[in-house]
C-alpha cells in the first residue's frame, strides 16, 4: 500500500512563489509520492519565455535537495521535462505530442517508456499524450501511469473518461492530476476502473498495486 498525494495546483505569475508553495506541500505532506501538474511552476508562460527556461536551473537544484518523492513537470531548454524527483532527479523524459501553439515554441523529445523505480515499472504520460492508444498499448501491465496536465476546462468530460478508460485497458493504476488554472480535477483509478476523483486542491489516496495483480488474474486478457 502506498500513500499517494495528488495536488491540482494553481500556479501564479510569480515562478518563486510557486517554487516555495510546491517545496512547502512537498516538505509537510504525509504521502509516499506526491504528483503536481503540468508546468506547474511557470505556466505556459510564453510572452516570458528566456525567464521560464532560466528557472529550471534554480528549481531543479532546490527540488533536488527535497527527501522526498514527487514529480511534475517542467520547462528547460525548450523542452517540457517530466521530473520524477526522490533525493535528488531520478528520471527525465521531455514530452514529445505537443498540442497546439506548444508547437511554436518547444522542442519535441522522447516518446513516452517505461522506466523503473523503487522496484515498480512505471510510466508518464504528459497530459495531450494521454489521447495516444500506441502507448497504452505499450503500458499494459505496468505499476503505475502517471499524467501530470493542464488539460483544457472545455475538454474535461475527454481527461476523465480516457484516464478511466487507460486504467481499465492496461489493468494499471492510473494517477493523474490536472492544473487549477484549467480546472482542478485529479484521479487514481486501479485496474477495475474504481477508484476516486478530486476536485479539491490537494488529497491523499491509498494505492493496492497487489490489488491491480489480483485483478489481472480474475479478469485475464493476457496481461501478466
Amino acid at each position: 500500500m502506498k500513500k499517494i498525494e495528488l495536488v491540482n495546483f494553481k500556479t501564479s505569475k510569480d515562478y518563486e512563489y510557486n517554487l516555495k508553495r510546491v517545496i512547502n506541500i512537498i516538505k509537510n505532506s504525509p504521502a509516499d509520492f506526491l504528483l503536481f501538474p503540468e508546468v506547474c511552476l511557470t505556466g505556459f508562460d510564453y510572452e516570458n519565455w528566456d525567464n521560464v527556461n532560466r528557472f529550471a536551473k534554480t528549481a531543479i537544484q532546490e527540488l533536488s535537495s527535497l527527501k522526498k518523492a514527487f514529480a511534475l513537470t517542467l520547462i528547460n531548454n525548450n523542452k517540457n521535462y517530466f521530473c520524477l524527483f526522490d533525493n535528488g532527479l531520478k528520471y527525465k523524459r521531455a514530452k514529445y505530442n505537443l498540442f497546439g501553439n506548444e508547437k511554436e515554441y518547444f522542442e519535441i523529445g522522447e516518446k513516452p517508456e517505461i522506466f523503473e523505480w523503487r522496484g515498480l515499472k512505471i510510466a508518464s504520460l504528459i497530459c495531450f499524450e494521454l489521447r495516444f492508444i500506441e502507448y497504452w498499448e505499450k503500458f499494459r501491465g505496468v505499476d503505475m501511469i502517471l499524467v501530470p496536465a493542464r488539460w483544457g476546462k472545455e475538454r474535461m468530460p475527454h481527461f476523465k473518461t480516457l484516464n478511466n478508460a487507460l486504467a481499465l485497458s492496461t489493468q494499471s493504476q492510473v494517477i493523474a492530476v490536472n492544473s487549477a488554472n484549467e480546472f482542478s480535477w485529479g484521479c487514481s483509478f486501479d485496474a477495475w476502473g474504481d477508484g476516486v476523483e478530486v476536485s479539491v486542491e490537494s488529497v491523499l489516496v491509498e494505492v493496492d498495486f497487489n490489488k491491480n495483480k489480483k485483478i489481472r488474474k480474475k479478469l485475464n486478457i493476457g496481461i501478466q
